[in-house]
C-alpha cells in the first residue's frame, strides 16, 4: 500500500516537471523584432557560371554573382499533348455515360405520389369528379381505374411528396374525399407538373 502512494507521488512530480515550460515567462510586449531578421545564406548557394573546377567551395565570393539578363522566350501557345491513358480514360467514360444514359431512358415509370379523388360504385360520379378536377387542374393526368365494382379515380404524378402535398390541399378543398397514395407514376409526364 505504502509502495502505491510512494509511486504515485514520484509520478505526479515527474508530470509536473515535465509540464513545467522551459522558457521564462514575461508580461507586456516583446523587444524582439521578427521583421529585422537577417542571416547570410551566399556560402550554401550554387554558384553557376565560369568558375574554375578546381576551385573549393570556401572560396566563394560573399557578394551573389549577378548573371546578364537573358533574353525572354515567347510563351509556347501549342497546347500540352495530352498523356494517351487520360484519353483512353475519357473514351472508357463517355462510352459508359452514354449506356447509363440510353438505360435512364428506356425507364418509363418510377415511385411517386398521386391523389386519389374519388372511390365508389358510380361511373357518372367518377366522371364527374373527373371533369371537375380537369377544369381546376389542366395539368394533372387524371388515371380512372375499374376493379369490380370499384371505381378508382387518381390525378396527377408526383415524384416528391411535397410537390403532391400543395396539389392535395388545393384538392382536398374541392372534394373532402381526397388521399395523398403512393403510387408509380409516368416520369415523363411529372416533369410537365409545375
Amino acid at each position: 500500500m505504502d509502495y502505491k502512494l510512494s509511486g504515485l507521488l514520484i509520478l505526479g512530480v515527474l508530470m509536473l516537471a515535465g509540464c513545467a515550460g522551459s522558457r521564462s515567462v514575461t508580461s507586456g510586449r516583446s523587444t524582439v523584432d521578427y521583421n529585422s531578421y537577417n542571416e547570410d545564406l551566399t556560402s550554401t548557394r550554387p554558384v553557376y557560371g565560369s568558375t574554375s573546377a578546381n576551385s573549393p567551395v570556401a572560396s566563394r565570393p560573399a557578394v551573389p554573382v549577378t548573371t546578364p539578363p537573358t533574353t525572354t522566350r515567347k510563351p509556347d501557345m501549342r497546347k500540352p499533348n495530352a498523356p494517351v491513358e487520360a484519353l483512353h480514360i475519357n473514351r472508357r467514360l463517355d462510352l459508359v455515360l452514354d449506356t447509363i444514359a440510353t438505360r435512364n431512358r428506356t425507364i418509363r415509370y418510377a415511385p411517386g405520389f398521386r391523389i386519389q379523388v374519388y372511390v365508389g360504385t358510380q361511373r357518372q360520379e367518377a366522371d364527374a369528379a373527373k371533369l371537375l378536377i380537369s377544369q381546376n387542374f389542366p395539368e394533372l393526368s387524371p388515371y380512372l381505374s375499374y376493379n369490380q365494382p370499384t371505381y378508382k379515380l387518381k390525378v396527377g404524378d408526383f415524384m416528391h411528396r411535397l410537390d403532391a402535398e400543395r396539389y392535395y390541399n388545393s384538392i382536398r378543398r374541392l372534394m373532402a374525399s381526397a388521399q395523398l397514395q403512393p403510387d408509380k407514376v409516368d416520369i415523363r409526364r411529372s416533369l410537365l407538373i409545375k
